[in-house]
């Protein structure tokens, strides 16, 4: 499977790791995973190979999405959904430039409240970009709707705060947004200065977040659809943007999120 610059055997994966996705799969009961990884609480994920899955979650913690039980994976409609919009570029990283260099990026400059991630649940973030790389994405599949456009609706259950994605795209100014017509744009540094504060811009280069349907939360119907919400938080010194279920999803449901949500770092509960 190829998409844009991407390959991805969804065959090769299944066979890879058979072993830790039934051990974690819905037919597995849990004293057989308790019997299998001991009854250790101190750690929010197990690792089986390569892989790292969700075991001892607390109420604070992020949830890591585990595949598909099938090999229906999103990506054929994603790298289809990302041409038809003229993205050029996949990527589950920040791009920056020579015009706004990774250093640009500094959470000391923000003029706001962001906060660092509390140390166990940065490492359940940092262990899904890891489970990124080896192929594991949600459960989601992109559907085009003629009325409303590309829409992403959950291919199975999704415990409430999953993970859904890291918001990504070209690191840009506000300066330069100005006479952008683009509606996927997300702050991610606010330092009081057009020409310095920051914007994530996926219209080349992003992921499934860009095709997420976004709500304003300053309309309480809207609001009452989001099933998905935004974080902005400091890691490693950078601002960075995660979309994360706000409660559980059925599949089929189609995800919404709350676009003004996440400008503030808060925990999980209070959003």
């Amino acid at each position: 499977m190829t998409f844009l610059d991407h390959n991805f055997s969804a065959a090769e994966f299944y066979k890879k790791h058979a072993y830790g996705l039934a051990l974690f799969g819905p037919e597995t009961a849990p004293h057989i995973r308790r019997k299998t990884l001991g009854s250790s609480k101190s750690k929010a994920t197990a690792q089986m190979g390569d892989l790292y899955f969700s075991w001892n979650i607390k109420p604070d913690d992020l949830v890591l999405p585990r595949p598909p039980i099938s090999v229906q994976y999103c990506h054929p409609k994603l790298g289809a959904a990302m041409k038809y919009v003229g993205m050029s570029k996949y990527s589950e990283d920040l791009t920056y430039s020579d015009d706004v260099p990774e250093s640009m990026n500094d959470a000391s400059l923000e003029d706001g409240v962001v906060e660092p991630l509390p140390r166990r649940v940065e490492e359940i973030f940092r262990e899904f970009k890891m489970n990124l790389s080896q192929g594991v994405f949600p459960p989601l599949q992109i559907i085009h709707d003629p009325n409303v456009g590309f829409t992403t609706v959950a291919l199975e259950d999704i415990k409430k705060h999953t993970v859904i994605a890291e918001y990504v795209g070209e690191v840009t100014t506000v300066e330069h947004t100005a006479g952008s017509s683009s509606d996927s744009l997300m702050f991610l540094l606010s330092t009081g200065d057009n020409s310095t504060s920051l914007m994530i811009d996926p219209t080349a280069t992003g992921n499934i977040a860009r095709f997420l349907s976004g709500i304003n939360n300053r309309s309480n119907l809207s609001r009452k659809n989001a099933n998905v919400r935004t974080r902005r938080f400091v890691i490693d010194g950078q601002c960075r943007v995660a979309l994360f279920t706000s409660r559980r999803i059925t599949a089929g449901e189609t995800l919404h999120y709350d676009y003004n949500a996440g400008i503030e770092g808060k925990s999980l509960d209070e959003w």
